[in-house]
C-alpha cells in the first residue's frame, strides 16, 4: 500500500514543480495585449487646486491649479475643460513638455484659469484636466475639480 501512495505521490510533486518554476507573471500576457491594441494609456496621480484653498469662488477669480500625471507611453497633450451640466467648453491646451519630478515620480502642470466675471451666481462647474497620449487621443485619461459661486 505504501509503493502505491508514492507512485501518485511523485507525479504530483513533479507537475507541482513544473508549474510553479515558471518565470512568467501571469499579468504579462494581459499588458501584452493592452499594449498590442490600445497601446499604454496614461494615468493622472493627482489634480487639485492650489489657490484659493476652498473651491466657493466668485465671479471672476483666479484659480492655479497643479496636474501631476505619467504614461509609459508618449503623451500627446493636456487639455482643459470647464464644464457646466452637459455643456464642455475647452478652455485651455498644452502640449506635452516633460516636466518630471523625482519626489512624486510623475510630470507636473500649472494651469491658471480666471472664472468668468459673468457666471451667474448659484451656479456649479467643474475644471476637467484631459491628458491624452499620441494614437490614443480618443482615450484620454480624465480628472476633475469642482466648484460653486455662491448666491
Amino acid at each position: 500500500m505504501k509503493k502505491l501512495s508514492n507512485l501518485f505521490i511523485l507525479p504530483l510533486l513533479a507537475i507541482a514543480f513544473t508549474f510553479s518554476s515558471c518565470d512568467e507573471d501571469p499579468m504579462d500576457d494581459l499588458k501584452e495585449i493592452v499594449k498590442e491594441d490600445l497601446g499604454y494609456v496614461p494615468k493622472i496621480a493627482t489634480f487639485r487646486l492650489i489657490t484659493p484653498t476652498a473651491t466657493a469662488v466668485q465671479p471672476g477669480a483666479d484659480l492655479s491649479m497643479d496636474l501631476r500625471f505619467w504614461s509609459e507611453g508618449q503623451i500627446k497633450d493636456v487639455q482643459f475643460y470647464m464644464v457646466m451640466g452637459t455643456q464642455e467648453t475647452k478652455i485651455g491646451e498644452s502640449p506635452y513638455k516633460p516636466a518630471y519630478s523625482k519626489v512624486t515620480r510623475t510630470d507636473s502642470l500649472l494651469f491658471n484659469y480666471q472664472v468668468p466675471a459673468n457666471i451667474a451666481r448659484g451656479s456649479a462647474f467643474s475644471i476637467q484636466a484631459r491628458v491624452a497620449n499620441q494614437g490614443l487621443e480618443q482615450y484620454p485619461a480624465k480628472a476633475s475639480i469642482s466648484f460653486t459661486v455662491p448666491q
